[in-house]
């Protein structure tokens, strides 16, 4: 046998699988459709600040004008910290006609928002805007603002926590509809599996799979239930013969009385109980007198008819608990349960012969007169086990028979 190599895990159950793929599906679409939501609107918040940007760079062009052309680089630089203040700037500088800063001026100190901005806005590639200073139709020198990424910056952050918000959202929803996609799927499945389970465990083939709100394992279960049925009925059919086999085992075909191996089988049983209570059981063996008679003149179908009436009146005899049974031929024993004292079985035999002695009346019109003779044995005085009982018993039958005057040569 080959095994193989590594420790197998405990499976997962389908609950387990479901609701984790759901949760998954869900939380990556929230994720997927977030994160292209939050592109696209830094694209569009992109082109918006270089437009605005772009806006704000004119308006300071066209501000500073006038202290370009008069190179009063004091009025330039209050001008733009006087515009530039709110306006989502980082750094602005006005160069003259050569190129050379005139003005220039600086946010305040940057700290880890600040930074962090900027950072974002070189990411984003948002450009610094660029304005001509003119005078009179004349290029005077340039403007040039780069943006603080500011706003980029808090609309990244609360996109961030817009779609954090919405993937617990979409999480719990998953949840809940995992939850009732389990209870449509995985209920009907567990329930098709205790009952498999105790079907198998315990051969309860009469439970049954309740119904399920899916089609396809409404199917199944009403597939699994029509099963059932026929185990069910299978089995029933096997204990049927079963019990019918072991009747016909245990019991003679003619008479329905107990055969000789389930008369050997109560025998010892009775023995060992008397042996073991230290009391006492008698052994009846009883013969049919004139049975070959009966078949030569009558037929055979006399002779069955004869014995069948000896077999219900020697049952009518017997007390609860003793068991009577067919030995084989004309021949019948009866087990006496303990207590039974010799009186009892010379009680038993002699109610037993006059029983017997009534006329049978056959369905052809003829009449028969019963007899048999019935031998005594006691445990354990006429023997202490199976073999010395049936012997005792045995040659007691025929000392009734001897001394009546009819011992036969019956088979």
């Amino acid at each position: 046998m080959v095994r193989r190599s590594g420790a197998v895990g405990r499976p997962s159950s389908l609950r387990d699988v479901v609701r984790r793929a759901h949760l998954g599906m869900a939380l990556m679409a929230m994720a997927l459709a977030g994160s292209l939501l939050l592109l696209a609107g830094l694209v569009a918040l992109r082109a918006h600040l270089e437009s605005n940007l772009q806006l704000v760079a004119r308006s300071v062009a066209y501000t500073v004008e006038a202290a370009v052309v008069f190179k009063d680089t004091e009025e330039a630089g209050q001008t733009l910290a006087r515009m530039l203040a709110r306006e989502g700037v980082a750094r602005a500088v006005v160069r003259d006609a050569g190129g050379a800063v005139f003005a220039q001026w600086q946010g305040a100190e940057p700290g880890l928002r600040a930074r962090t901005g900027q950072a974002l806005a070189r990411l984003a590639l948002l450009a610094p805007a660029v304005a001509p200073i003119r005078y009179e139709g004349a290029p005077m020198g340039t403007v040039e603002l780069r943006g603080d990424g500011q706003a980029l910056l808090n609309f990244v952050l609360t996109g961030l926590a817009a779609l954090l918000a919405c993937t617990a959202v979409s999480g719990a929803v998953g949840l809940l509809l995992a939850r009732r996609m389990l209870r449509d799927m995985v209920t009907p499945l567990q329930a098709l599996a205790q009952v498999a389970r105790a079907v198998r465990r315990e051969r309860a083939t009469g439970l049954r799979v309740p119904p399920a709100r899916l089609a396809e394992l409404h199917e199944l279960g009403d597939d699994f239930n029509a099963l059932l049925g026929e185990l069910e009925l299978r089995e029933a059919l096997l204990q049927q013969k079963n019990a019918e086999l072991q009747q016909r085992a245990l019991h003679d075909s003619l008479t329905g009385l107990p055969n000789r191996a389930c008369f050997e089988q109560h025998l010892q049983a009775a023995i060992a109980r008397a042996r073991g209570a230290g009391q006492a059981m008698a052994l009846l063996f009883i013969d049919c007198d004139r049975f070959k008679q009966v078949n030569d003149t009558h037929g055979h179908a006399a002779g069955d008819a004869l014995l069948v009436e000896v077999s219900r009146r020697l049952q009518a005899q017997v007390r609860a608990g003793d068991v009577a049974a067919r030995l084989g031929g004309d021949e019948f024993a009866v087990v006496m349960a303990p207590p039974a004292a010799q009186a009892d079985a010379q009680a038993l035999a002699g109610r037993v012969a006059a029983a017997m002695r009534e006329p049978l009346v056959l369905k052809g019109g003829g009449v028969l007169r019963p007899e048999v003779s019935a031998g005594v044995a006691v445990f354990p005085r006429q023997g202490e086990d199976m073999e010395s009982l049936l012997r005792s018993a045995d040659a007691a039958m025929y000392e009734v028979k001897a001394r009546r005057g009819r011992r036969t040569t019956d088979v």
